[in-house]
């Protein structure tokens, strides 16, 4: 019986292990290509402030137009591992869509980042958007438009 229950024990920790480590790397696939699009959303123009939740960051994102999202005055000291801009939607980041490329290890003092929705998607999917990490599942900032 006790080498069934290790047996079990070591199968249901290295199912938690691969689970995770598949969940981690769909998360934070590919940034999208920058592109133009139209600017006939209702969501079009509307700015808000990122909370301030942890490593500094700050900033004030405006939806640009139907793909593009622009952070100025954006700060964040550069900590935590495997960060990006993430967007989700209805302030759930569960199921959400990466938007950059990693941008910790690095400082930025009130600069500007341009990203842009996945082809394929819209406001309707994404109205939220945070500066995420991918490895502890932590929002250090976020904004919903909805």
């Amino acid at each position: 019986m006790k080498n069934l229950k290790l047996n079990f024990l070591s199968l249901w920790l290295l199912c938690l292990f691969l689970n995770s480590c598949v969940e981690k790397s769909d998360l934070a696939n590919d940034a999208p290509e920058s592109r133009v699009c139209g600017s006939t959303h209702p969501l079009v123009g509307l700015t808000g402030n990122l909370s301030q939740l942890q490593h500094g960051v700050s900033g004030l994102v405006t939806i640009v137009s139907d793909c593009e999202i622009r952070i100025d005055n954006f700060n964040y000291d550069g900590g935590g591992p495997n960060v990006r801009i993430y967007g989700g939607l209805n302030g759930s980041f569960s199921n959400g869509f990466n938007l950059s490329e990693q941008i910790n290890g690095r400082r930025y003092t009130n600069e500007t980042l341009n990203v842009f929705l996945p082809e394929g998607e819209t406001l309707d999917e994404i109205n939220s958007f945070s500066v995420w990490c991918f490895e502890f599942r932590a929002n250090f900032g976020s904004v919903s438009f909805f």
